[in-house]
């Protein structure tokens, strides 16, 4: 540009000086227009400079709060329904255990990963519980020693943890294998 500025100063004043004007105006409009034209022949993509600007910066952390908080909503959906199945099973149980084997449900848990699997624990009915006193039957008592030892009490609640799981499974139509149940200390202590 410069040096189109001093070539027309140096031009004498002709009829050549119009068209010394006319190429020196042609030239200064394609140096100005010069990086209009090299942003033209650049991809779209390239145009502006993006990489010192951050755009994702905090979306990671955002992420993970939210999928934390995704997890403990879940959670307590869980436990909520796991709570409302124990319910409804206890209420279903309650009378059966009681006139069966006049046993009570003291803890009741619930959880739900691929099936149902029920885990309780069952003791006697305190008389202060319900209203009716029942008369518990005699159990038969065996005079052979040879057969006897240490575990024969234990034997016996084996077998009544036995009779209770399979009288829950036919009430509650579910799998024996997937029934825990267990006798309560107090119970065991006697």
């Amino acid at each position: 540009m410069l040096i189109a500025v001093i070539l027309e100063l140096l031009l004498p004043t002709s009829t050549m000086k119009r068209y010394a004007d006319l190429i020196l105006g042609l030239i200064m409009m394609i140096l100005i227009l010069q990086p209009v034209f090299d942003l033209l022949n650049r991809e779209p993509e390239t145009w502006f400079d993006w990489g010192d600007f951050q755009v994702t910066e905090g979306v990671d952390e955002m992420e993970i709060a939210i999928d934390e908080k995704k997890s403990e909503i879940q959670a307590s959906h869980d436990a909520y329904i796991s709570e409302q199945v124990g319910a409804r099973l206890d209420s279903e149980a309650e009378q059966v255990l009681e006139e069966d084997f006049d046993l009570g449900i003291k803890e009741i848990s619930v959880s739900s990963d691929a099936e149902l699997e029920v885990a309780l624990v069952v003791g006697e009915i305190d008389e202060q519980e319900t209203e009716t006193v029942s008369v518990q039957p005699v159990e038969e008592i065996s005079t052979d020693r040879t057969t006897e030892t240490a575990d024969s009490p234990r034997r016996g609640e084996d077998r009544e943890t036995e009779e209770v799981r399979a009288r829950l499974a036919e009430v509650w139509q579910i799998d024996e294998e997937r029934i825990d149940v267990s006798l309560e200390e107090e119970r065991l202590n006697e």
